[in-house]
């Protein structure tokens, strides 16, 4: 599923990259978002669906529409998201898709996320750094439901879901702060969370990325530790989760959601208190220090 807008630098990159998978049993659905370069005139060049599309809807609801677009009119069993100007590389697909059917084994018909790291690169495609997560200082093991409530640590542009989670993920609120962030949300809920620890995909660094990669490093903490940390966006996120999924969820998550939704409301100690007894914790002591310093 690969949403364009305004992505003619880059996209034939891309689109080679698609085709010399060494997995080949897979189709390309488009979205544009409305480009106003050439980019639907390079994607009709190539075997590639291309769906109807209206507004820009940015890459949360562009990405929400092709999932819809591709659970209805496609017959395949597994979903991946793709980014218009990352490269990936040849055996992608393959090693994804081998980490799906080892959890399909494990787990049986549940949700499943399959997520990998990313090699860090500058515009020419020059190695900035081998590991995205290490750069970031993020663990992937930090991937259960609360911990995912705080901090999100899988990107979008790694991920293969299943036809079950798909299902699941079908309506996106505004709230939702991106789509990875909400998939991963439903993922570690409802189903289970899978890593391969290699990464797959050369992840482009440019001045038009929608959501880039800054290192963690005393720099990065200096630059935040003036900041005070903000945590409603995970708040109204987490209210649409229970709003959405409250017939689905055990009555500790309930719990657990509308006591964060409403930390804003709570005073200096009461929002500690919470994020202490539910262990709504970001990556390493740093993060987690002037989180509860800074909240």
């Amino acid at each position: 599923m690969l949403s364009t807008y305004n992505g003619s630098k880059y996209l034939k990159e891309q689109l080679d990259s698609l085709q010399n998978q060494t997995y080949k049993n897979f189709e390309i659905i488009a979205r544009d978002d409305g480009s106003s370069d050439n980019t639907l005139e390079i994607l009709k060049a190539y075997d590639v669906k291309l769906m109807d599309a209206g507004k820009n809807l940015g890459a949360k609801g562009s990405f929400t529409e092709l999932l819809s677009y591709a659970t209805a009119n496609s017959e395949a069993e597994y979903f991946m998201f793709c980014d218009q100007d990352d490269v990936w590389k040849s055996d992608k697909i393959e090693k994804t898709i081998v980490k799906m059917q080892e959890m399909e084994q494990e787990f049986g018909v549940v949700p499943l996320l399959v997520h990998t790291d990313l090699e860090v690169v500058d515009e020419k495609l020059n190695t900035i750094s081998g590991s995205f997560l290490g750069f970031q200082k993020l663990n992937p093991a930090k991937n259960n439901f609360n911990n995912l409530l705080m901090q999100n640590v899988i990107t979008g542009c790694t991920v293969m879901l299943n036809k079950e989670l798909a299902k699941k993920c079908l309506y996106m609120p505004n709230e939702a702060i991106m789509h990875d962030w909400w998939i991963g949300l439903a993922a570690s809920y409802f189903g289970k969370i899978g890593y391969v620890q290699e990464a797959t995909i050369k992840y482009r660094q440019h001045t038009s990325n929608t959501i880039g990669a800054k290192e963690f490093n005393i720099a990065f903490v200096l630059e935040k530790i003036f900041k005070k940390i903000r945590v409603e966006e995970n708040a109204a996120q987490a209210k649409a989760f229970l709003q959405y999924f409250e017939k689905e969820l055990d009555e500790g998550a309930k719990k657990m959601l509308r006591e964060f939704a409403y930390i804003q409301t709570k005073s200096f100690w009461q929002k500690r208190v919470i994020l202490w007894k539910y262990r709504l914790l970001k990556n390493g002591f740093m993060r987690n220090a002037g989180l509860f310093l800074k909240v």
